[in-house]
């Protein structure tokens, strides 16, 4: 059996640990909700946006293809296309009086998808700043998703406990390698 991270134990609960990020994060906001006057369905189209955030926004086809191949430039399109229905969904969603989902409120959707915000504006850049997420967004305008990414990845709840971002990088790259030699 592999061990899980994170684990959360509720004590005198009588309940079994809580496994996966997603799960914890849902359990948090469920048990002491952070604004009892959002609807069921402004709370279901942030579970949603949950749903699509990381599926809609995959970086790492960008890292693993060779640079100036054809595989890298249709992981490119593929990421631009996700950074547009993302920037999509926010502008249809999301509250406009704030740069969260919630508008000024940091919620579900910001803490269940602040790890993929923090590689993508990480980790890409410094393995390839060709691919800088800031400058293509700015290059498609798209300025809401601009928004959320720059509020989340300068959060203080998440810079504080985040692993520095040369960790990061160092991570990826050994990760890449091993997929590579993998591939092998």
């Amino acid at each position: 059996s592999r061990a899980k991270v994170p684990i959360l134990e509720e004590l005198g609960g009588g309940v079994p640990p809580l496994v996966e990020s997603l799960v914890i994060c849902e359990y948090l906001e469920d048990r002491w909700p952070a604004s009892e006057a959002r609807s069921a369905q402004r709370r279901a189209a942030c579970r949603l946006f949950v749903d699509r955030y990381a599926a809609a926004m995959p970086y790492m086809p960008l890292l693993r293809a060779e640079e100036g191949s054809e595989a890298e430039a249709e992981a490119r399109r593929t990421l631009e296309e996700g950074m547009r229905a993302v920037d999509a969904f926010l502008c249809e969603y999301a509250d406009g009086d704030g740069p969260f989902f919630f508008g000024e409120s940091f919620s579900l959707a910001e803490e269940a998808c602040a790890p993929f915000a923090l590689r993508l504006m990480r980790v890409l850049p410094a393995l390839r700043p060709q691919h800088d997420p800031a400058s293509m967004l700015e290059a498609l305008g798209l300025a809401r998703l601009a928004t959320w990414l720059d509020a989340v990845v300068q959060r203080p709840s998440v810079t504080s406990t985040a692993p520095p971002a040369s960790d990061m990088v160092a991570a990826s790259k050994l990760l890449l390698e091993r997929m590579k030699g993998a591939a092998k």
